[in-house]
């Protein structure tokens, strides 16, 4: 990718943002295993910490890519950045039931910040034609959180989980001065007089929801996520009770082999996209919803663990490829006015997507198999990959 030095400078900022979100967000289920052998939690307990983090993270959503596209992403980014700075210090401070949960409640405020920021910084500071692989890459990051949190973050959290929430907040302190430094709002920055004079085009809080893009997008983040989120949050187990692996360490292996196929595959998404498949971005991701689909029942299916292993990455290659695809379409379709707005929109339908994956999964799963649960999922995909032949590109 060739950037200005400026432009380089914005993408280092959202990647290292991205990064410290990221690990916050994978590291929390080995935190809840902790604080279960620490201080006698029930599974059911710590199980809240997920439930209430969304909670808070769609309470911030419904409003806050409306509020990006009025006021501008900076203050957005650096109240979001100071909410998790502080209180990720306190979260590492805390033993108790009721302030764990509160202040997880409150992280997840922070968290919505970041997440409704990122897409209006990319639009406002990058090209049309580079959003999509710069999009990809801020997405990859979620994979480099996931590795770090299964490596770094576990191994803290073994020796004093207080302290990998101490190493967070002053992730995210660093992150807030380069916001505060070196971001500045496009209308900030903007030095032409013309430009200046021209009232700011105002923008509505349904005007996204009224685009039906935007719903269709949110469709099928929805359904994709679902699947994403099920596939992380239960794959130990589905190892255990399918392929009766009961070693931790081979486990633990397996999940940073899944976080590294999704680290490449998030990470080149956009490039090829945009050099193999430009204006056929949908049915790029339509087949690679059919694929991921297939190598879902390949994978509960196997006889063997290796060829479910090998399922696995696949379809996890495939449905990244699709996820990260299907973010990079607003760009090209939704007026950049409510671009914020927009992927608030699609933030909603991922994140009720994860909160209704796990019943989903539990509600067909059976004592001793997850195959029907994996069907459904299978199943999932597709509806995923059939939302998005139905959005129609402006003429």
């Amino acid at each position: 990718m060739k950037f200005t030095k400026k432009e380089w400078l914005v993408f280092g900022i959202v990647c290292l943002i991205g990064i410290f979100a990221n690990l916050d967000k994978s590291m929390i289920g080995f935190t809840a295993d902790k604080l279960i052998s620490s201080y006698g939690f029930t599974k059911a307990e710590m199980g809240n910490l997920s439930s209430v983090f969304y909670v808070s993270f769609i309470l911030v959503t419904i409003p806050g890519g409306w509020l990006v596209d009025r006021f501008g992403y900076k203050k957005f980014v650096v109240v979001s950045l100071s909410i998790l700075t502080v209180f990720s210090f306190l979260f590492g401070n805390v033993s108790g039931l009721f302030s764990i949960l509160l202040l997880r409640f409150l992280v997840g405020f922070g968290q919505a910040g970041y997440t409704n920021g990122a897409p209006k910084i990319i639009s406002d500071n990058f090209a049309p034609e580079q959003c999509a692989k710069v999009q990809s890459i801020v997405i990859a990051t979620a994979g480099i959180g996931g590795i770090l949190a299964s490596t770094v973050g576990q191994s803290i959290i073994n020796i004093n989980w207080h302290y990998a929430y101490y190493m967070l907040a002053a992730g995210y302190l660093v992150a807030l001065v380069l916001v505060v430094i070196f971001l500045k709002d496009k209308k900030a920055a903007n030095t032409d007089v013309k430009e200046k004079a021209q009232p700011a085009e105002k923008v509505g809080f349904f005007d996204a929801w009224k685009n039906k893009n935007t719903l269709l997008l949110a469709i099928a983040v929805l359904f994709s996520n679902l699947v994403g989120v099920a596939m992380m949050f239960w794959l130990p187990n589905v190892f255990h009770v399918n392929f009766n692996i009961e070693n931790s360490s081979m486990l633990s292996t397996i999940m940073v082999g899944f976080y590294i196929v999704m680290t490449i595959a998030t990470a080149i998404s956009g490039s090829v996209v945009t050099k193999y498949f430009k204006g056929k971005e949908q049915k790029f991701i339509f087949w690679l919803s059919i694929i991921t689909a297939i190598c879902i029942v390949v994978f509960i299916a196997a006889p063997i663990y290796q060829v479910a292993i090998a399922a696995l990455y696949v379809s996890d290659f495939t449905m990244m490829l699709a996820f990260s695809a299907l973010l990079s379409i607003p760009y090209q379709i939704v007026p950049r006015k409510i671009i914020g707005s927009a992927f608030a929109v699609l933030n909603i339908g991922a994140f009720v997507g994860g909160i209704i994956s796990p019943q989903l999964v539990s509600a067909f799963a059976q004592a001793d198999s997850y195959f029907f649960s994996f069907i459904v999922l299978a199943i999932c995909m597709v509806i995923s990959g059939a939302a998005t032949l139905l959005v129609k590109k402006p003429e």
